[in-house]
């Protein structure tokens, strides 16, 4: 079972968890087996008369009787006779039994078999479940995994080839449509600290996390919604973040249409602000200025400058910016514009 993605204690829960898995999902043949060495061993020292047997001796005679060894001679007792004939039967049934499973747990494992996965998905807690591997629920798969958290992915389609990436990855994959409480069951929701859902369908979106609220009721639950109105109701009606597709690529279309690159805008002690990134134009009014300069005289936070000595992370307030350079900035609106025009103002004009 490898699970490369996760920090080591917490792998380390997770083998601790699936031996657990292993010890309940072999219990039956683990108490018949225990049952047969000790209760058999306690009936031979009670009973056996053909030589005095003490306790641990008896419970070893029994152990290997079960692997068709015998320590002792048969017994002169009816009553005893038939014990030596059905200890091997039953012993040697509950090891096929649990061999069998066993081979079975690990064939579904290479397979990558529903069985498999849902074994995997039942040993996480505190993960985040996501539903929709499409290319957004792939990409926040990828992010999750690189924050090092442990993910679990549902999914309806079974051919799709980003799952064969995700199988190599060791997470598991449920396979089914997440609108039935059973899969969210099988991805063990209500084990889970956030439930993420990309799918392409609003209503399946909604269904699942009004679903998925009833069996979790701590969990943070985050929507894909396409339609701008549905988003802003549910964010006031069921308190569940949500993530509107419009918004999101909008900004990205723009940035491509302008020529320079925006990123997703973000609240900032209540105020929407922006990340980007401008290179500085040759014939710009901003060649010359020092990075102090710039951040005082348009309230801009230049977080990073790329130039002819390297990269600079908070870049000194001394720094001389010139043709070539890079900074990325943070900022409202309307003075990236104004940065904007100052650094080209041709384009302004």
């Amino acid at each position: 079972m490898m699970l490369p993605h996760l920090r080591i204690p917490a792998r380390l829960r997770v083998y601790a968890r699936f031996n657990r898995y292993l010890l309940w999902e072999f219990r039956w043949a683990l108490g018949v087996f225990a049952s047969l060495v000790l209760g058999g061993g306690l009936l031979l020292h009670l009973c056996y008369h053909h030589e005095e047997l003490n306790f641990p001796r008896a419970c070893h005679a029994v152990f290997l009787m079960i692997f068709l060894e015998s320590s002792i001679d048969f017994p002169d007792e009816w009553y005893l006779q038939p014990l030596f004939f059905l200890i091997p039967i039953v012993g040697l049934g509950a090891i096929a039994d649990s061999v069998i499973r066993l081979a079975f747990l690990m064939f579904s494992r290479k397979q990558n078999q529903p069985e498999w996965n849902r074994m995997l998905a039942s040993l996480c807690r505190h993960h985040v479940v996501v539903v929709g591997i499409g290319g957004v629920g792939y990409q926040v798969i990828r992010d999750l995994l690189e924050m090092r958290e442990s993910v679990v992915a549902v999914d309806k389609a079974s051919d799709d080839p980003l799952l064969s990436d995700l199988f190599d990855r060791g997470i598991p994959v449920i396979l089914g449509n997440a609108r039935m409480e059973t899969i969210l069951e099988q991805a063990n929701v209500r084990q889970a600290k956030a439930i993420i859902l990309t799918t392409a369908d609003d209503l399946t979106n909604m269904d699942i996390a009004l679903t998925a609220r009833e069996m979790n009721a701590t969990a943070r639950i985050v929507l894909r919604l396409f339609d701008e109105t549905l988003a802003a109701k549910v964010v006031g009606a069921f308190a569940m973040p949500v993530i509107s597709t419009s918004r999101v690529v909008s900004p990205a279309f723009i940035a491509e249409a302008m020529g320079r690159k925006v990123y997703q805008p973000f609240q900032l002690s209540g105020k929407s602000v922006h990340l980007t990134d401008l290179t500085i134009s040759e014939d710009g009014g901003l060649v010359g200025c020092t990075v102090g300069e710039l951040q005082e005289d348009t309230v801009v936070n230049v977080v990073m400058h790329q130039g002819m000595s390297g990269v600079h992370v908070n870049p000194g307030d001394d720094i001389v910016l010139r043709p070539g350079d890079t900074i990325l900035v943070i900022a409202p609106m309307e003075p990236l514009l104004r940065l904007e025009a100052r650094n080209r103002p041709e384009r302004s004009a």
